[in-house]
C-alpha cells in the first residue's frame, strides 16, 4: 500500500495508519535525538536485576519481531496489489484480443455460409438437373398418355384382329419400357438432388457446430438451417418434400421426410467423429 502519488480523495484506513506510524516514528526519533545530544538521557543498567534485564530484552525483541512482521506483511500486501493490478491489466488485454478474435470468427462464419450457398447454386447451374427433370416429366406425361390411349383402344374395341391386337400389345410394352426408363432416370436425378441437399446440410451443421446441433430436435435444426439458406436451396427442399413451404415460419413447417433426412445427416456426422 504505497503513498506515492495518492490523492486525498483516494485515502483509505490503511493509508491513515501508515501515515500515523511514520509520523510517530519520526517524532520518537527526534525526541530521542534531542535527549541524547542534550545529555539528559542516561541509562544505568547496574540497578537492574537479571529478571528485569531479561524482560527489557524480551520487550525489545518483541518490538523488533512485530516490526519485522509488519514490514513483511506490508511488502506482501504491496506485492499482492501489484499482482492484482497486473492481472487486471493482462485480463483486459486478453479480453480485448478475444473480442477481436470472436468478431473475426463471426466474419469467417458468415463468409463460409455465403460460400456454401454459392457452391450449392453453382452446382445446380452446372448440372442443369432442373431442365432434365422437367424434360423427363414432359416425356413421362406424353408416354403415359400414349400408353393409356393404346390401352383404351384395346378395351373399347369389342372385335379386334389378332394382328392389330398383337401390334397394340407390343406398343403398350414398348411404352411401358419407356416409362420405366424415364422413371428410373427421374429417380436418379431426384436422388442426386437429395444427396446434394444432404451435403449442403452437412456443411451447414459443421459450420453451425455439431455439439450445439445435437441439442435441437431434427425439425428445429432443419428449421433454423432452412431459414438461413439461399432461396434456391429452400426451393429444392420444398420441391423434394423436406418442407411444406419454401420459407418455413416454425418447425411445424418441416415434413417427416425432412426430419428423417436431418436426423440421418447428424447421425452420420456423429459416427464420423466417434
Amino acid at each position: 500500500m504505497k503513498l506515492d502519488n495518492v490523492k486525498i480523495s483516494e485515502f483509505t484506513f490503511g493509508h491513515v495508519l501508515r501515515l500515523v506510524r511514520e509520523v510517530a516514528v519520526i517524532g520518537v526519533s527526534i525526541y530521542m535525538a534531542v535527549r541524547i545530544f542534550s545529555g539528559d538521557l542516561s541509562l544505568d543498567f547496574t540497578k537492574l536485576s537479571p529478571p528485569e534485564l531479561v524482560s527489557i530484552l524480551l520487550a525489545f525483541f518483541s518490538i523488533a519481531l512485530a516490526a519485522a512482521f509488519y514490514f513483511a506483511a506490508t511488502n506482501a500486501s504491496n506485492q499482492f496489489y501489484d499482482n492484482i493490478n497486473k492481472f487486471n491489466k493482462d485480463t483486459s488485454e486478453l479480453l480485448g484480443r478475444l473480442d477481436e478474435q470472436i468478431k473475426h470468427v463471426n466474419t469467417r462464419q458468415k463468409e463460409l455460409g455465403d460460400r456454401i450457398d454459392r457452391r450449392y447454386i453453382q452446382q445446380s447451374i452446372d448440372q442443369e438437373d432442373d431442365e432434365r427433370r422437367e424434360e423427363n416429366e414432359e416425356q413421362i406425361a406424353k408416354v403415359k398418355a400414349r400408353w393409356e390411349e393404346s390401352l383404351n383402344q384395346i378395351l373399347n374395341v369389342s372385335t379386334i384382329e389378332p394382328e392389330e391386337k398383337k401390334r397394340l400389345e407390343e406398343e403398350l410394352k414398348k411404352k411401358d419400357d419407356e416409362l420405366n426408363v424415364l422413371r428410373e432416370e427421374q429417380a436418379k436425378l431426384k436422388a442426386r438432388t437429395v444427396m446434394k441437399i444432404k451435403s449442403y446440410l452437412r456443411r451447414k451443421v459443421s459450420d453451425f457446430g455439431l455439439e450445439e446441433a445435437v441439442t435441437f430436435r431434427p425439425d428445429e435444426l432443419l428449421y433454423i438451417l432452412a431459414r438461413k439458406a439461399a432461396p434456391l436451396v429452400r426451393k429444392d427442399m420444398c420441391k423434394y418434400g423436406l418442407l411444406y413451404v419454401e420459407l418455413p415460419n416454425s418447425p411445424s413447417d418441416i415434413t417427416e421426410k425432412g426430419e428423417d433426412i436431418m436426423s440421418s445427416v447428424v447421425s452420420s456426422m456423429i459416427e464420423s467423429d466417434a
